[in-house]
């Protein structure tokens, strides 16, 4: 967790714990319905229930982000299975062999070498286990790599039909664009720029998340964020959400000079109003949402360099804030924006 902050690590142990917290409760059930109310039965079960869920959760949570971010679909998918498989039927094995021990008053390895334990193996419930581990492992990787790949909260849209038909919805976006982006480009060439932009896109993930943000759209050097209703405001997170990503991209200044020669800056336009969220596509489906917020946030973000400022707002979105004393507000006026015969009146 090096270049994590804190509330991020937070956030991720405070999942894990509910992850952990699940794996005890469906152990408990599963228990209870296979075999009644045996004590036996029931502290085994919870005994793996909670120690699969704290490993796979731990692992999915910490470790697989960073090992496997630039590792193939399929390869990714195949390791996470084996890696289930692995911690579903090691530590079933290794309970059977203590428990029967116990039980038989022999020692692990007579255990092991015993006629029960090849039952077990070849004819008993470890052939259930081992089926259900496999199975379960590759589905729920499969739909998690899914999900990492179009979006969770894309994913869930498409599985409830959420957008099949068109809806309107209050939705706030900030447009946040890379600055001398072609200076960069030219500089690093195309692979190393890439690279560059995928280490930037990464780590500013983590800030968008804790600002209860959604990733609508990465277009070239720029990401657009979206938050649905309420969200943008509570805590001022679409606010905050810009100064987080900045306070990130500060600590991570050492990595990205010695990798690249050069840090990432950005500029940011934030409008709020009403769009049209649907499915759009047949061989390729795409949630999309249309209306003028959407022009007007990316043309607030253009004046930022114009009026030399790193963030703009609307006034819209300004009087939605909450009452903060750390936040401070210029009001710049009222401007034309470009290509459009519109006005809006802007802060810093």
């Amino acid at each position: 967790m090096k270049n994590e902050s804190k509330a991020r690590a937070a956030n991720k142990a405070t999942t894990l714990f509910f992850i952990t917290l699940s794996g005890l409760l469906v152990a408990s059930v599963f228990s209870l319905i296979t075999f009644g109310f045996n004590t036996v039965a029931l502290t085994k079960a919870i005994i793996l229930g909670v120690f699969i869920t704290l490993i796979c959760g731990y692992f999915e949570l910490f470790v697989f982000p960073k090992k496997l971010k630039n590792v193939k679909f399929v390869s990714t998918l195949l390791l996470k299975t084996l890696f289930y498989v692995l911690v579903i039927t090691i530590p079933t094995l290794l309970l059977w062999v203590i428990h029967e021990s116990m039980v038989n008053n022999t020692g692990i390895m007579q255990t092991v070498a015993s006629e029960d334990f090849d039952n077990f193996i070849f004819k008993g419930d470890f052939r259930i286990i081992l089926f259900f581990s496999l199975a379960a492992g590759f589905l729920l990787n499969f739909f998690a790599q899914i999900s990492s790949l179009i979006g969770k909260k894309v994913f869930l849209n498409y599985l409830s039909g959420r957008y099949n038909k068109p809806k309107v919805e209050v939705r706030t976006f900030m447009f946040l664009d890379l600055t001398s982006s072609t200076t960069i480009a030219e500089n690093l060439g195309p692979l190393n720029f890439h690279r560059f932009m995928n280490e930037y896109f990464y780590d500013i993930d983590g800030p968008i998340i804790e600002s209860k943000g959604e990733i609508y759209q990465y277009v070239g050097d720029e990401v657009i964020i979206s938050w649905i209703g309420d969200k943008a405001f509570v805590n001022n997170n679409c606010i905050n959400c810009f100064f987080r990503i900045r306070e990130i991209i500060y600590n991570l200044e050492n990595k990205f000079i010695n990798e690249y020669g050069v840090v990432p800056e950005f500029k940011g336009g934030v409008h709020t109003g009403e769009v049209v969220a649907g499915e759009i596509g047949d061989s390729k489906k795409e949630i999309v949402f249309h209306g003028d917020v959407m022009n007007t946030a990316s043309r607030i973000q253009a004046k930022c360099k114009e009026l030399g400022k790193d963030l703009l707002i609307s006034q819209d979105v300004f009087k939605n804030l909450e009452q903060d004393s750390q936040l401070e507000f210029e009001e710049l006026g009222e401007f034309t924006l470009k290509e459009s015969c519109r006005t809006s009146r802007c802060l810093a």
